[in-house]
């Protein structure tokens, strides 16, 4: 499997993000990936009033972004607010190019997330190319016992979306445990841990990017930079053991 990060700056406007991200899935058909993360409310920007969110408009971009992931033969994993049973969640949805679709709700929300989110239960486990894959969403990764179930559920490659925006002070003083954590997720599983982070201002506040794909034995195998938007990519080859 050879699977991708795209680390990109967020806006408040859907039809910006859903051709950014149409773009970014475009380049990774270019790079032969079998499947590219997207990082959390990649669809809507994460900073922002999230009760003036509309469902129309989220199935509608997301339905675009679907064809794309079809006509690209890709799959696609988009950060966005998802309405289900009436309720609003922080979601990841896996867009698959049989037009089939996966939804995970972020278990473990921040006080943010509470003035909006419902908060989601249990996991969401797919294979691609043979390789069984799992999703986490920002805060999430402070949870071992989260990370811990998808390993024991024989999931191989972690993918988690996220969107650390704090007051520039906060951010620089949070760096630090932020890239820490999904290497210790890595290597208390066995597993790789690929992060989707979005980068560059929001309202006041920003988000230092590093994306980045951490092997099972905790080797950071590539990481992005603070400020630029880029695809972070590796093959995921699950004959090798750590």
């Amino acid at each position: 499997m050879r699977a991708g990060v795209a680390q990109i700056v967020l806006s408040h406007d859907i039809d910006t993000n859903m051709k950014k991200l149409s773009a970014f899935a475009e380049q990774a058909a270019d790079l032969n990936l079998d499947i590219l993360c997207f990082p959390e409310c990649s669809l809507t920007g994460y900073m922002r009033n999230f009760h003036d969110i509309y469902e129309g408009d989220i199935e509608m971009a997301l339905g675009i972004i679907h064809e794309q992931a079809a006509r690209c033969n890709l799959d696609l994993l988009v950060g966005t607010p998802y309405f289900d049973n009436d309720s609003l969640f922080n979601a990841a949805v896996l867009l698959r190019p049989d037009k089939s679709r996966s939804v995970y709700f972020k278990n473990m929300l921040t006080e943010f997330d509470q003035k909006y989110f419902t908060k989601g239960e249990g996991t969401l486990s797919f294979k691609v190319n043979g390789a069984k894959c799992g999703v986490l969403i920002c805060r999430d990764q402070n949870s071992p016992e989260l990370a811990n179930l998808y390993a024991r559920e024989g999931v191989k490659v972690i993918f988690y979306l996220a969107a650390h925006y704090y007051p520039p002070a906060e951010a620089q003083r949070k760096f630090e445990k932020n890239r820490a954590l999904p290497i210790a997720r890595a290597v208390e599983n066995g597993i790789y841990v690929l992060k989707a982070n979005a980068v560059g201002l929001q309202d006041a506040t920003v988000s230092l990017g590093s994306s980045l794909i951490v092997s099972p034995e905790g080797s950071v195998i590539c990481e992005a930079d603070k400020t630029d938007e880029s695809i972070l990519q590796c093959d995921i080859d699950q004959r090798l053991s750590y």
